[in-house]
């Protein structure tokens, strides 16, 4: 019977979409489920974990388990970094459980790259670069250190992000709207997007409405297709700085042999103009790094923690 069998949650929760898979213990994929963001500094603890336990529940009623079956549950999240929001999710989760009778145990909570560094390398060396709505690089050393560049949220950090990309792109909006800047195919863009006639309308649908900003990202490649010398500036400029937090890592610890770099996250996961950029300027300023596909999908990497607790 499906109910005796024990399996184990891996989540990965992002700025736009979020993902869980239910593994056996000998990591055998049994369900899959999708729902929205879960960054946990732009939706809030309490909306992450509504959506976090509507997934493990709808992920468990995929295989007709319950809850006690779960052997372990690990969520991997955006803007997990501090631990009173990590213990404050675990809370909000078991709480969760309590009501709805459906009561989980042994959740842990870990930052998004960690999971992503898990699933790029299955536990060797290596880093990850993750670029989604927010960026970091992770480090796992020969020796097993974890080093990390980056990742410091959308107004101290997150270069090269979705975020920092789709900002760049309706600065340089306004730019031309003041007549500093130079004429850009974006400000056309910019005005589809958020449905909007003037640049004023623009700021106000960024500060009132809080639009966002890094949906925008896309369509900055979008103008590169097209030609944009702005928009290939701002490609390039971020690009570098996703370059740049693979370089301080190295640096930190002067590999022997060439390093394994992995690109994750929404921006760099597909074959687009950006992640072959970023491909690029990491093969061509850093010789002594390979640019390789990650192993598993970014669940996977926190199905794989939850499965090492019972190594």
């Amino acid at each position: 019977m499906a109910e005796h069998r024990r399996y184990v949650v891996g989540i990965d929760g992002g700025g736009t979409k979020t993902t869980a898979i239910l593994t056996g213990m000998d990591g055998t994929v049994y369900a899959e489920c999708a729902g929205g963001p879960t960054n946990l500094q732009t939706v809030g603890v309490k909306y992450a974990g509504t959506t976090l336990f509507d997934l493990i529940k709808e992920c468990c009623e995929k295989v007709q388990c319950d809850a006690q079956s779960l052997e372990s549950i690990v969520i991997g999240v955006a803007g997990a970094g501090r631990a009173a929001d990590r213990n404050e999710l675990i809370n909000t989760l078991l709480s969760l459980g309590m009501k709805k009778k459906f009561q989980i145990k042994n959740v842990s909570i870990e930052t998004d790259a960690r999971i992503a560094l898990e699933a790029a390398f299955a536990g060797g060396p290596g880093i990850v670069v993750v670029a989604g709505t927010g960026s970091i690089a992770l480090y796992r050393t020969e020796d097993g250190k974890l080093l990390r560049a980056g990742g410091w949220g959308k107004i101290l950090g997150d270069e090269g992000s979705g975020f920092a990309l789709g900002r760049d792109a309706l600065n340089a909006v306004m730019r031309q709207h003041d007549g500093r800047g130079e004429k850009t195919l974006l400000t056309k863009y910019a005005f589809e997007h958020f449905t909007v006639a003037a640049a004023d309308e623009l700021v106000t649908k960024v500060y009132h409405d809080h639009a966002d900003i890094a949906s925008f990202a896309p369509k900055v490649f979008d103008a590169v297709a097209e030609r944009d010398r702005i928009a290939h500036l701002l490609l390039v400029k971020n690009a570098n700085e996703l370059a740049d937090h693979v370089r301080v890592l190295i640096m930190q610890s002067r590999p022997k042999k060439k390093l394994p770099v992995a690109l994750m996250g929404g921006l760099l996961e597909s074959d687009n103009v950006y992640s072959k950029t970023v491909k690029e300027k990491l093969q061509h300023s850093l010789p002594q790094v390979a640019v390789q596909k990650p192993k598993f999908p970014t669940a996977f990497g926190a199905a794989i923690l939850g499965l090492n607790a019972f190594r």
